[in-house]
């Protein structure tokens, strides 16, 4: 179970947040822009600090008042998958890979090999961000943000610099994540029809607060 209930306060904007959501499978955060999807990633992430409240995923409080807890970024196990992929450019696939693994002595659950040929990219390990693809870079960031994930792989809006081809592409890459992480993803998104297909349940927000939190049909966790 994924517990929130915090307050995050920004320049001239606040992010209330409540709610609980499911400890596995796909839950789509879904909004426009500028209403808070991407702050309350943040704030579960750790890139944001909250001014209040609790966070917790499966039994791990990540931030807390009483008693007083505020994990750093780097020790919640989160992966997390942006609009860009943000590879290191002089890396290779492989390296870029193991980066979170390695650098960042995280213990993901997922089995690289079998990681790899879901994703498609065991022809790519040698080579360099530069000599790849949009689809191809996200799926390698997809990747690296699994293997780095322990606790919770956060995406956020990881299709919206692609082509409607790729988009495609990559939503069937997509749904296969809960089965091989067995972690709880979050989706962000104002994209309706991804939320539809990906998630079980649907998060919705408005002007920094969350509306509804709705199930939807039955998918495997």
């Amino acid at each position: 179970m994924i517990l929130l209930d915090f307050t995050t306060k920004l320049s001239g904007f606040t992010l209330e947040a409540k709610c609980d959501l499911p400890g596995s499978g796909f839950t789509a955060v879904l909004g426009p822009s500028g209403c808070g999807k991407s702050t309350l990633a943040g704030s579960i992430a750790g890139l944001v600090r909250p001014a209040r409240g609790t966070i917790s995923v499966n039994g791990r409080t990540f931030c807390s008042d009483a008693p007083p807890v505020d994990l750093p970024a780097a020790a919640r196990g989160i992966g997390f998958v942006f609009q860009s992929h943000r590879l290191f450019p002089h890396l290779t696939v492989r390296e870029n890979l193991f980066f979170g693994r390695v650098f960042g002595r995280r213990r993901s659950s997922a089995d690289a090999g079998r990681l790899i040929e879901t994703l498609g990219i065991a022809h790519l390990l040698e080579r360099h961000p530069d000599t790849l693809s949009g689809g191809e870079s996200q799926r390698v960031a997809l990747g690296r943000a699994i293997l780095a994930a322990e606790s919770l792989l956060i995406m956020d809006e990881p299709l919206a610099s692609l082509d409607a081809a790729r988009k495609t592409e990559l939503l069937g890459y997509f749904e296969r994540i809960p089965e091989i992480t067995g972690i709880p993803v979050l989706y962000i998104t104002h994209a309706a029809d991804e939320a539809e297909r990906l998630a079980r349940t649907v998060l919705r927000m408005k002007d920094g607060r969350i509306t509804d939190v709705l199930s939807v049909r039955s998918r495997p966790s």
